[in-house]
């Protein structure tokens, strides 16, 4: 099963039960869509990049797990619907030490060169 990493905004005016509502109910969809939960992360209230419908801030949070594609198609559409969203991004997971910059043996030995004649 594929990884993917859905982020989504909430209206800044929402209260706390309110979010963990969204997040229980996201989290109960993945499971009953035959997903598994690996992590979900509460960034709370943050300021948006750019306003969206006239609001500078929103509640973000992070849901990380597994499942089949189409799954990724109802979670957003179910998320879209919702009216207290005001964004959902859903993408591949990529874990961390592929997007470090990998260093062949021969250029490490240069680097490690260099830094000795200093």
């Amino acid at each position: 099963m594929t990884k993917y990493e859905t982020t989504f905004i909430l209206e800044p005016g929402v209260d706390e039960t309110r979010v963990n509502e969204e997040v229980e109910r996201v989290s109960q969809q993945i499971r009953d869509l035959g997903g598994e939960l690996i992590e979900v992360q509460r960034w709370g209230k943050r300021r948006l990049a750019y306003e969206i419908n006239k609001k500078r801030d929103g509640i973000y949070t992070l849901f990380l797990y597994s499942g089949p594609g189409p799954m990724v198609k109802e979670i957003e559409r179910k998320l879209r619907l919702n009216e207290q969203v005001m964004r959902v991004l859903t993408v591949m997971h990529v874990p961390p030490e592929l997007t470090q910059p990998q260093i062949s043996a021969e250029a490490a030995a240069v680097a490690a060169e260099a830094d000795g004649d200093e």
